[in-house]
């Protein structure tokens, strides 16, 4: 950090004394603290920041405070979250003292474990360890070492302890060496001294009595400075005291040393913190930027720490916490007005403003002066200013040109009304203005005149370099050859435009011409021709860039309207600077610029001028690693307490989310800092670089995935991929490997049998539908048959007899009986073809249909004849399918058994059953006439062969009992 050094002399201070300004950050209740005063600070191996308030332990990120507090259970109470120190006894793992109680804390877990607790007992810890123990005082039992769960008190060899003040209260410790370590109480030293000749928990003592002692502390060599009565001391190994100086002031007993062997102490009764460095005492200012404005802060200091990365930070009694940066850039300022322009002179800076008059200004920014405000009025406008080889200071204005000694007291004028006024040409003992539109040129000698007046373009800027003329105007830039490069003027030809971009300010770099307009810069070649801009500058793009000044270390400094930036010499990033870094405003003036003679460069705005020593700015630095924070799985917490390591996490398919932040040892200020994450496996690239350190993903697809994050530090620099955890999400069972093979070879399988079985049925309707026209085939045939032999047979026999009628006409008797067999053989012809259609028709096929037949074909065919017929049928009978070729089966049957009852039984009665159950069809046809024998049944009669053979066919099953005189049973069934 720029420091800005303000040299006054203060009320109640020592004559020696100079007062500093550190800008500072103050975190306090509004930023998560719950408590505003924080008693000491420390930074764990991780580079991660604790602190213990008057209400819990806090850790710190650089945006967001964690708080760790001992839960109320019984014996705790609100006392023992009122902590005093920590000390790191391990990675993640403190000892922790309050105002009655003593315990350890785990930062992993986040959980405190209770060592002792002593009412009205005050547990003094101090940054010594021994054998990784840390030393603790009390008055009951003395000094002790932390072991475990439990206090062990050192075993000190008798000696000197005799000599030691009955009051003896410890203030610090600190260690010499790993054997030796220095109590200082108010009225002494105790020397504590492992002893060798013993085993290693045995100590041997040494009493150094020196009242007045105040503080004590050490540096990171071991060497031990105490502080008595007023002065410093070095204390040295040999007991000898070396005084360093005498600081002037009573302080208290807080004494720190830094990095850079600075000493930092707070006077007693006062609000006040002072640096010692090389003898030279300076009271430090805490200023706090808010927005626009700038606040001064008066903190009550109690604790004073340095981490890794040189930031300093600050515990207070009422203020919380405050950080200093000294790496942030912050930039001098003097809020003189609207400046318009700005030049150097005998090491001052002389500035012209819009409506405030001209002011010289120290280097540094801290003392203005505003020079001849008679002259320079309120109601006159600086346009621009210029030095000559006298150190005299031009100054065009809206009413003329003045030329004034540097104490502000007139040489020349010329009086003239201008709008624009730039020079543009300053060699030879001869200015050149160019105001409106004329271009006077004035000698710049003992005696200023003005030589010569000519028409002229509108210029803001004009170089010559490598033998060509460079001229940047508001339509743009002009380049035109020269033979002589004193030839700065052309009046009538300005050359070639290379650009159409408003050009107010050139920078000659090299080979390389930079040029800032109103369209970010363009860079061009000493031959005129434009050059491919360099990819950082692309963010310039659109955005008016006033002026441009080199340092160095060969960077390239910029203003324009938002803010101030710099270019890096690598011309690989933009590093821009804002309200926060201490800025007049984010608006510059475009002819407002200038280099000092020591190297700080000063830009001029519309409120005042800003300065910067560029050596101090360092914008090549090593990255810190990135680590994680917090981290949050399936919407809960990893861990009690910070996230370490890099986790393994396994996630459920139903739970897929994580989220959580990381952080840096170097603490910039949050806004500063630039993160992206990529989550290898689910994200394409990686995510833009933002402030926001946290990252969240939701609703991930099962998958193995690893997270990285890549930092950026203030100054644009860009580190590595760092890992931070590995990701499982688990797929369900049915997303696994081995079940969407075997769901797979499922399917395939599944496929085949599918096929087969449409194959199959497609094989089984060709099969069928081959049946059906075989069937057909055979009904035709059939129906041949039984049309030749039955009806054909009968028309045969009917002609036949016709033929015999014919011949017998002579012979009425016998004629006669010839035409009665034709009519008897017609009538069966007949009832043969109304068989014959009963069977065809599709009609009658079912059961309802075929016992209506039956019941009609039985009591037609037993009229004539002696028999009497019965029918035991259901009343209703169903209508249940019946194949045509079972029908005429059944049918068939019934009329070859009623044809036996008529020729051969000489039954009387004749009973005809059906019973349908379900589907099973059983008909009994039964009779009271002769029967017949037992051999008859076996033999071989075609009736009884055929009957049964007929029901075989059709998968049903034939049974006739029958006995000589005891009449014929008919049995057969079928399952329709």
């Amino acid at each position: 950090m720029l420091l800005v050094y303000m040299f006054q002399f203060q009320g109640n201070a020592q004559p020696f004394e100079t007062t500093e300004n550190l800008f500072v950050t103050e975190y306090g209740l509004e930023d998560g603290l719950r408590q505003s005063m924080v008693s000491h600070v420390h930074q764990d191996s991780s580079g991660l920041i604790w602190m213990v308030t008057g209400d819990g332990l806090h850790c710190f990120d650089g945006r967001e405070f964690r708080v760790f507090r001992i839960p109320y259970q019984g014996i705790y109470n609100s006392s023992d979250n009122m902590m005093r120190k920590l000390v790191e006894t391990a990675p993640g793992n403190f000892v922790i003292s309050s105002s009655s109680s003593l315990f350890r804390f785990n930062a992993a877990t986040g959980q405190f474990k209770f060592i002792i607790r002593e009412k009205a007992t005050w547990f003094a810890l101090f940054d010594v360890l021994i054998n990784k123990k840390p030393l603790v005082w009390t008055f009951n039992k003395g000094f002790c070492l932390v072991d475990g769960d439990s206090l062990n008190p050192l075993n000190l060899l008798s000696g000197e302890l005799k000599n030691i003040p009955k009051d003896f209260i410890p203030i610090n410790a600190v260690n010499i060496n790993k054997d030796v370590f220095l109590v200082l109480s108010e009225n002494g030293i105790l020397q504590i001294r492992k002893n060798r000749s013993h085993d290693t928990t045995t100590f041997n003592t040494r009493w150094i009595e020196a009242p007045g002692c105040k503080a004590l502390t050490s540096d990171k060599n071991g060497k031990v400075f105490i502080v008595k009565g007023t002065k410093l001391y070095r204390f040295h190994e040999n007991e000898s005291w070396e005084e360093l100086t005498d600081l002037g002031i009573d302080i208290n007993n807080e004494l720190s040393i830094d990095g850079q062997d600075n000493f930092w102490f707070s006077e007693t009764g006062s609000r006040r913190l002072f640096r010692l460095n090389k003898n030279n005492v300076t009271a430090i200012e805490f200023l706090g930027i808010s927005g626009k404005f700038t606040d001064t802060i008066r903190p009550n200091i109690i604790h004073v720490f340095e981490d890794i990365f040189s930031n300093y930070w600050f515990g207070t009694d009422g203020n919380g916490l405050l950080k200093y940066n000294p790496h942030k850039v912050m930039f001098e300022k003097s809020q003189i007005g609207f400046t318009r322009c700005l030049t150097e002179s005998e090491e001052d800076i002389f500035a012209g403003t819009y409506n405030k008059g001209l002011w010289r200004l120290t280097k540094d920014l801290k003392k203005a002066v505003r020079l001849n405000p008679g002259l320079f009025g309120n109601d006159t406008y600086i346009l621009h200013l210029a030095t000559d080889t006298r150190k005299r200071i031009w100054v065009a204005t809206n009413k003329g040109l003045f030329v004034i000694a540097p104490e502000g007291s007139l040489i020349f004028s010329y009086l003239h009304e201008w709008h624009t006024a730039v020079f543009i040409n300053n060699q030879d003992n001869h200015l050149q203005l160019q105001g409106d539109s004329e271009l006077l040129t004035f000698y710049a000698g003992t005696n200023p005149s003005l030589k010569q007046k000519d028409d002229y373009i509108s210029v803001n800027f004009r170089i010559i370099h490598f033998g060509a003329r460079w001229i940047a105007t508001p339509i743009g830039l002009f380049y035109n050859k020269v033979r002589d490069e004193k030839d700065l003027v052309d009046l009538t030809n300005h050359g070639n435009l290379l650009s159409h971009s408003e050009t107010y300010q050139l920078l000659a770099f090299g080979n390389e011409m930079w040029a800032a307009t109103g369209n970010g810069i363009e860079i061009f070649s000493t031959k005129g021709e434009i050059l491919k801009p360099y990819p950082a500058l692309a963010v310039l793009k659109d955005e008016a860039i006033y002026t441009l000044l080199p340092d160095e270390q060969g960077r390239i400094w910029f203003s324009g309207i938002r803010g101030i930036g710099c270019i890096t010499a690598k011309r690989d990033r933009v590093i821009r600077f804002l309200s926060k870094n201490n800025l007049q405003s984010l608006e510059f003036s475009y002819s407002a610029a200038c280099k000092g003679p020591d190297g700080r460069l000063y830009f001029g705005g519309i409120n005042g001028v800003n300065a910067i020593d560029p050596v101090l700015f360092i914008s090549e630095k090593e990255i810190p690693p990135v680590r994680l924070f917090s981290l949050f799985v399936a919407d809960t917490a990893w861990s009690g307490g910070i996230a370490a390591g890099k986790p393994q996490i396994r996630l459920s398919r139903n739970a897929s989310h994580i989220r959580g932040s990381v952080y840096t040892a170097d603490y910039p200020d949050a806004g500063d800092q630039g993160f992206s994450f990529f989550l290898e496996g689910y994200q394409k690239e990686w995510s833009s670089s933002t402030s926001d350190a946290g990252f969240s993903y939701r609703n991930l697809p099962p998958g193995e995935y690893r997270l990285f994050v890549r930092y950026t530090d203030p100054a644009q620099n860009q580190g590595e991929p760092v890992l931070l955890l590995t990701l499982t999400v688990k797929p369900a069972f049915w997303q696994i490997w081995w079940f969407l093979l075997l769901l797979g070879v499922s399917i395939v399988v599944i496929t085949v049998l599918v096929v087969r079985k449409v194959q199959g049925i497609r094989y089984a309707n060709r099969i069928k539908a081959l049946e059906q026209e075989h069937a057909i085939e055979k009904e035709r045939l059939r129906i041949s048959k039984d049309m030749h032999d039955e009806v054909g047979a009968s028309l045969t026999r009917i002609s036949i007899l016709s033929e015999i009628a014919r011949s017998q006409q002579q012979e009425p008797e016998k004629s006669q009986n010839a035409i009665q067999q034709i009519s008897e053989i017609a009538g069966n012809v007949v009832d043969e073809l109304s068989e014959i259609i009963w069977a065809m028709n599709p009609k009658n096929d079912s059961l309802d249909n075929f016992a209506a037949y039956i019941r009609r074909y039985a009591s037609t065919y037993l009229e004539p004849t002696p028999a009497v017929v019965k029918f035991h049928f259901p009343e209703d009978v169903p209508a249940l399918h019946m194949p045509a070729e079972l029908r005429r089966n059944m049918f068939l049957i019934i009329k070859e058994a009623l044809h036996n009852i008529v020729k051969h039984a000489k039954a009387g009665h004749v009973v005809i059953t059906l019973q349908i159950n379900k589907k099973h069809l059983n008909m009994i046809l039964k009779d009271d006439g002769d029967g017949f024998s037992e051999e008859m049944l076996t033999g071989t009669g075609n009736g009884l062969i055929n009957m049964r053979r007929r029901m075989e066919e059709c998968g049903g099953t034939f049974r006739i009992v029958s006995g000589k005189g005891k009449g014929t049973e008919i049995d057969f069934s079928v399952n329709l």
